[in-house]
């Protein structure tokens, strides 16, 4: 059964119920680590939130450089759930390109929850178009998704 199944058989209406079925559903692929070329689902809390302008929550990162506090990746999250969908979409048939700059951010493994939730390709599609993210700005106040995704356009 896919995620988004599951969601809609517990009606989830809620963002926070459909992260926590989102969640439970790929427990069994929970890590303790990343690997470069794999998505993954966690839970951060960032270091040096006071310096930047919006912080996700919940990313969906695909992981592209590993380091040794940490790793950089490719959070899906800073962009719409249809451009996201499309570049998953991309990515998938091996065909994805250059990513938007906005979309790359490194992380601190110490700062995130100690589990990492690994989104297989099959789980893909579906977890780029769920709203997973939680956004929040230098202040640690509640900022809308569509506020950061579309921020940027002029």
């Amino acid at each position: 059964m896919s995620v988004i199944k599951r969601i809609q058989e517990e009606d989830a209406q809620t963002a926070s119920k459909q992260r926590e079925i989102a969640f439970d559903y790929l427990f069994s692929n929970a890590r303790e680590y990343v690997l470069p070329g794999s998505f993954y689902l966690f839970k951060y809390n960032p270091k040096f939130k006071a310096n930047l302008k919006h912080w996700d929550k919940y990313p969906l990162v695909l992981i592209t450089d590993i380091y040794p506090n940490g790793f950089m990746g490719a959070n899906f999250h800073y962009t719409t759930p249809k451009k996201r969908t499309a570049i998953a979409q991309k990515y998938l048939n091996r065909s994805m390109g250059d990513l938007p700059d906005k979309l790359f951010h490194r992380y601190i493994i110490e700062q995130a929850d100690n589990l990492f939730f690994e989104v297989s390709e099959d789980d893909l599609i579906e977890y780029a178009a769920l709203p997973l993210e939680q956004f929040y700005d230098n202040k640690n106040r509640f900022v809308s998704a569509k506020k950061v995704q579309l921020g940027n356009r002029r």
